[in-house]
């Protein structure tokens, strides 16, 4: 058999990308908060983007749950585990593979998350009254990084989609999935000014030593410039895996103080 056969096989639907993304998100905020995920909470958000547009084909949801699941173990490094009906998912600790030839939804989505996040973590200034970072940085830096035009600018179109997933608004994805947290202030000269930290569901399960080390990759800064950032990433990491242990919830920074 042909491997233009196989790369068939493997292709998804723009909408089974935006269906697979939404059931991760689903998944891993299910894991954090119950431990456990019912198969029929996923069967309906499944049964509700098919009769959202009965002209598109959907492939079966065992099918697209596998794509899901390729993708949490990639990366989450959880394995999923059937109970009943009932999806639990474990840590895995041997190597990972995944199917590079899926450049679906999920895949460019968590790129982007996790460039988002990176910036956030290591911009951050802990012992700064005004904690995060503003909005024109973020978005400053996202746009630069993102583009791959000399201009370092992105299309109207790449930057409608950055705006629905991150912007000042709970409806944007990553601050309605708990991933980023907005707040607004007004500085010295009356004007408004938006600032993103983490939102709950990163401190509970990002990794930020991992964070960390891409960065330090990205850049080439040496490992003494980054004295910092590396502490605070150990310290919540060490928090997360107390919480986990303990099956607690963290706070997110602005609780704590």
């Amino acid at each position: 058999m042909s491997s233009e056969s196989d790369d068939e096989a493997t292709a998804i639907s723009r909408e089974e990308g935006v269906l697979s993304y939404e059931l991760y998100f689903w998944i891993v905020r299910s894991i954090c908060e119950k431990g456990v995920v019912k198969i029929s909470d996923l069967r309906k958000l499944y049964q509700t983007a098919v009769n959202k547009d009965r002209s598109v084909q959907y492939r079966p949801l065992q099918d697209v749950l596998k794509l899901v699941n390729e993708n949490l173990l990639h990366w989450q490094g959880w394995k999923a585990v059937l109970q009943d009906d009932r999806l639990t998912y474990v840590d895995d600790n041997g190597p990972k593979t995944f199917n590079e030839v899926l450049a679906n939804e999920t895949e460019r989505t968590l790129g982007v998350l996790k460039n988002a996040l990176m910036y956030v973590f290591m911009a951050t200034k802990p012992s700064s009254a005004h904690p995060g970072v503003t909005h024109d940085e973020l978005m400053t830096y996202m746009e630069t990084s993102m583009s791959i035009h000399a201009d370092h600018k992105l299309t109207q179109e790449h930057r409608e989609i950055l705006k629905k997933q991150i912007s000042p608004n709970v409806r944007a994805d990553f601050i309605r999935k708990g991933y980023l947290a907005f707040s607004k202030a007004v500085n010295e000269n009356d004007e408004e000014v938006i600032r993103y930290e983490w939102g709950p569901t990163a401190y509970q399960n990002v990794d930020p030593i991992e964070l960390v080390l891409l960065f330090q990759k990205l850049t080439g800064m040496d490992s003494a410039q980054l004295a910092e950032q590396t502490e605070r990433a150990r310290e919540l990491k060490k928090n997360q895996m107390e919480a986990i242990q303990k099956g607690a919830v963290l706070q997110t920074r602005g609780k704590q103080h």
